[in-house]
């Protein structure tokens, strides 16, 4: 079990409990004082997507806004999240934000991820944020790549997956606006290497 303190911001300055525990999630999210946790349990963990939104002053970002979604099997979402401004504790909250990133891969994210994966592998139907996978090709807004044919772009923010051949064929994915985002990159880049590693064998006959 790990617990982390989250301050939101200069305006919320309340220190509040962060707690991931291998079978939970419990954030101290509210203000009723006899009601202050939200309790996610591990199996009703569906997804997740997180990053920094850069936040704007009049002519130049002035802060950066840390935010995770955890998505149950009811499609609700559980918000985490801080603030900082002006630079100020930036190596601090960078490190708490990667270490609860850390946590819940650790302990949920990893689980699903590797159960796509599975999924692919004995052909059955599976879809994250909008591809669709088969057992040697993906699909998205109708057009296909093979999986020894899939390349992937990793940016700021965002990351293209795309076909090494065409790259016409692609989609775009934020990692914090588009739902199941991070996992689906995970998975992707398993089965990359798992391709490559494939393709390695072969040649080494």
């Amino acid at each position: 079990m790990k617990e982390f303190t989250i301050v939101r911001g200069l305006f919320d300055s309340r220190k509040r409990s962060l707690i991931i525990d291998e079978n939970f999630i419990k954030f101290e999210n509210k203000d009723q004082t006899d009601d202050l946790f939200t309790v996610i349990n591990k199996e009703d963990i569906a997804g997740i997507r997180y990053g920094i939104n850069f936040i704007k002053g009049y002519s130049f970002y002035i802060g950066r806004e840390y935010q995770i979604f955890i998505r149950t099997q009811s499609n609700k979402e559980l918000k985490i999240f801080f603030k900082l401004f002006y630079g100020r504790k930036l190596n601090e909250k960078h490190q708490l934000y990667c270490d609860i990133i850390d946590q819940l891969w650790k302990n949920f994210i990893d689980r699903i991820s590797n159960d796509y994966l599975q999924k692919i592998k004995n052909n059955e139907e599976a879809s994250i944020a909008g591809v669709h996978f088969f057992n040697n090709r993906i699909r998205f807004n109708q057009q296909e790549i093979l999986l020894e044919d899939i390349d992937v772009k990793k940016y700021r923010h965002h990351f293209i997956i795309l076909s090494r051949q065409d790259h016409y064929k692609n989609k775009m994915l934020y990692y914090l606006k588009d739902k199941d985002a991070v996992i689906l990159l995970d998975v992707i880049n398993n089965l990359i290497k798992n391709e490559q590693l494939r393709t390695q064998e072969i040649s080494d006959r």
